[in-house]
């Protein structure tokens, strides 16, 4: 495509400045021819590469035309190939998803089940310590409830003995003993010698 040089332009309308407005006037008018010129073989090249490149899409659409019902034919089978690939594909990607899916619920499951019989385990042998702590408790608690019970029931001397007095109660069990084998009449010689009185 021819461009046209502005420059060029204006330094020859600087030039035709410098002449008289007829000379200004035809320099103006063969510019104006040039430009005609150049514009109409510009339009003349550019229909003609119009002109060649519609004959050439026209060519183009032709083949098109032949070759659609083969391009037609290879892109069913092409289609249908690449969804039965598709479909084998996503059919093993799902199947092993799922299968993996399966595998780690199993796992799950029998972690769960696992630690239920381990928390099971340790619950029965909990309910089984209990009962013998309560056991145990019942037992001490009644042993000591009882020797409370001696301790508060049972009577206690009110006045702790001396070992004198110990000695005189020892020896008056000793003698009465013996009082019992003593003849009448030296029982009353006794009590009249000690002046006591025993009730009988």
């Amino acid at each position: 495509m021819n461009t046209i040089n502005i420059e060029a332009i204006k330094k020859e309308l600087k030039q035709a400045k410098e002449h008289s407005s007829a000379d200004h006037l035809e320099a103006l008018l063969y510019e104006f021819v040039n430009l005609h010129e150049k514009l109409s073989k510009g339009a003349a090249n550019r229909d003609s590469e119009i002109g060649g490149r519609i004959k050439q899409f026209t060519l183009q659409l032709n083949e098109f035309e032949k070759l659609e019902e083969t391009v037609r034919s290879d892109i069913r089978a092409s289609i249908r190939k690449e969804a039965e690939n598709t479909a084998i594909y996503y059919g093993k990607t799902i199947g092993e998803a799922a299968r993996n899916q399966v595998t780690s619920s199993i796992e799950n499951l029998r972690e769960a089940a696992h630690q239920a019989t381990t928390a099971l385990k340790h619950y029965q042998s909990e309910v089984r310590m209990t009962q013998w702590k309560i056991i145990g408790a019942s037992i001490s608690a009644s042993v000591f409830a009882c020797l409370l019970a001696m301790f508060f029931l049972m009577p206690k001397p009110t006045l702790p003995l001396t070992d004198l007095q110990l000695q005189r109660y020892e020896l008056g069990n000793a003698f009465y003993d013996l009082w019992e084998t003593l003849p009448k009449e030296k029982k009353d010689w006794f009590l009249n010698k000690t002046k006591m009185k025993i009730h009988k």
